[in-house]
């Protein structure tokens, strides 16, 4: 087990920080110009972050694997992007971390999506020989896919336990909770396809694709459930992320009296190279905390993560950029939990020795990162291109 963190007394630091926005709306990041300004934000969206134009531990860790890794994933014109359906797919580790870290945002901005066994005390009908059943015994047709099985038996009798529309009700009263229209029906999406000179004759699914090509923002039913309606499983497994977190008392009190996702805007003294972190949650004494969903919370597969994922350059870069922004981080600590195969938090911290020997590599690391962005020389391996002798 690691020493007891030693906690900074200096609150001087808060003082600093700032809204990303002002009360107008103007970004405080930016200045007259849209450059960067160094300081620390609050409240920052996790994609505006990404698309500042400052270097982060990400990048470094890429670079640490090989210099024409980090010209791939940043530089070249290869595209493999996430798909529009990958980008809507997010996991319990995602959700977790928000329950964890701003529960504001988690709350009534998502629903569990409903399953038949969330209604125990009614006898639905779900299944197709179930609807065929009922549609047969009213002497009404039983062919066609599930979804006009469904819905013929609604038409003739809104009354019936119908899951399928049970579960769109219930979404249907979420949303309107939140927005004051929507584009649901097949006359709705009609009418703005030929307001954007979109063709109508095409499939359900090409029409919103075109349409969120010409207006991104706009609300569309398909859209809005992938956005807001999560999967039972993974709501499930998020809502044990929190309570493992929460039932450690150490990660708990870690994960208190502090600031989430704070955002660090610094530059290196060194190599002149504009830097960014997002604190998972960076206490009001500076103890810095970075929360991880993992497989294993076994110290020792969790010290094969660290490794592999290079979580310890990760931490000496943000504890690096904390303090050129004037906080004082000395202690940086993971809260690690699992939940696919066992509910269980640890919390872990790097020894000294292996801080100072990634202390050490960052430095060298950020030196040798700015020699190839200003040379523009990424080879691989080997800087010489000489040919390997290996030994199998």
């Amino acid at each position: 087990m690691g020493a007891p963190l030693i906690q900074t007394t200096s609150l001087d630091w808060q003082d600093k920080i700032q809204p990303a926005y002002t009360a107008s709306g103007r970004p405080n990041f930016l200045d007259a110009q849209g450059e960067i300004v160094e300081g620390i934000y609050t409240d920052m969206p996790n994609e505006v972050y990404h698309a500042l134009d400052a270097h982060s531990s990400t990048g470094i860790k890429t670079f640490a694997k090989g210099r024409h890794h980090y010209f791939r994933q940043y530089l070249s014109t290869v595209c493999r992007l996430r798909t529009k359906q990958q980008e809507y797919t997010f996991d319990a580790g995602t959700f977790g971390h928000m329950l964890v870290l701003e529960p504001e945002n988690f709350h009534g901005n998502f629903m569990r999506n409903p399953v038949p066994e969330d209604f125990p005390d009614v006898e639905l009908i779900e299944s197709i020989p179930q609807l065929k059943a009922v549609l047969a015994k009213n002497n009404l047709p039983v062919s066609g896919t599930k979804a006009v099985l469904v819905e013929r038996l609604y038409a003739f009798d809104p009354s019936l336990p119908l899951f399928e529309k049970i579960r769109e009700q219930l979404i249907v009263s979420f949303l309107d909770q939140r927005y004051a229209n929507y584009l649901r029906t097949d006359a709705e999406l009609d009418e703005m396809a030929i307001f954007y000179g979109i063709d109508t004759s095409q499939t359900r699914e090409k029409k919103i694709e075109e349409i969120l090509e010409i207006s991104p923002s706009q609300p569309i039913w398909e859209k809005l459930i992938n956005h807001h309606v999560i999967d039972h499983i993974v709501w499930d497994d998020a809502m044990r992320v929190e309570r493992s977190t929460r039932a450690h008392p150490k990660a708990d009190w870690l994960l208190s009296d502090g600031y989430a996702e704070l955002t660090i805007i610094a530059r290196c003294p060194t190599t002149g190279l504009l830097l960014k972190v997002r604190f998972d949650w960076l206490r009001y004494d500076a103890i810095g905390v970075d929360l991880k969903t993992t497989l294993s919370t076994n110290p020792t597969k969790f010290g094969y993560q660290v490794k592999d994922l290079r979580y310890d350059l990760q931490q000496v870069f943000y504890c690096y950029v904390a303090n050129l922004a004037g906080i004082p981080v000395k202690h940086f600590c993971f809260v690690a939990t699992e939940y696919k195969d066992a509910d269980n938090t640890e919390t872990f911290e790097l020894s000294h020795k292996k801080t100072m020997e990634s202390t050490e590599e960052m430095f060298d690391l950020l030196c040798e990162f700015k020699e190839a962005l200003t040379s523009g020389n990424w080879y691989g391996h080997d800087r010489s291109r000489s040919t390997w002798v290996i030994e199998v």
